[in-house]
């Protein structure tokens, strides 16, 4: 006959088992998709997670307002592969998380490989006083020629965590 503390104990023992299959199965495709991203050098625009919003996000239920897009997940749950932004209420797991003493940092998507860092916003020059025209005899610069940029390459686990929360 089976015991509460028996069933717990083998729930216990089978949630460690699924967390560690859930890792396994996580870096193989992890590395299939890190492997397709670089064969045919996808870009985050190409596999939609730009943060644009869909259409059928913008449409309309009756009286109602379009659904606002949920924000890039900043942190996940190694066991479930829950997401969080980092804004409102701290999920669950995260508060479970801090109070076995882990920190923030510790649940971190890309913390391997940190995002490159955003440029601060530069202010606009205080526009100049106009400068009378020279005369004809003065030839124009050459005009200007457009350079092509290389489409930004994703990394493989920005990629590979945004696969996940597209996924689900």
């Amino acid at each position: 006959m089976s015991t509460y503390r028996n069933v717990k104990a083998q729930i216990a023992k089978l949630e460690k088992q699924a967390a560690d299959l859930l890792k396994k199965e996580v870096a193989v495709v992890s590395a299939k998709v890190r492997g397709l991203i670089e064969e045919y050098g996808l870009t985050a625009a190409d596999l939609g997670l730009t943060g644009k919003v869909s259409k059928a996000v913008k449409v309309l239920r009756k009286g109602k307002a379009a659904a606002k897009p949920a924000g890039i997940p900043i942190y996940a749950d190694p066991v479930s592969a829950k997401t969080w932004t980092g804004k409102g209420k701290q999920p669950n797991w995260i508060v479970e998380g801090l109070k076995k003493g882990k920190s923030k940092a510790d649940f971190l998507i890309a913390k391997a490989a940190p995002a490159p860092a955003t440029p601060a916003k530069v202010s606009k020059p205080a526009k100049a006083a106009k400068v009378p025209k020279k005369s004809a005899a003065v030839s124009k610069p050459a005009p200007k020629v457009a350079r092509k940029t290389s489409a930004k390459k994703v990394s493989a686990k920005a990629a590979a965590a945004k696969a996940e929360v597209a996924k689900d």
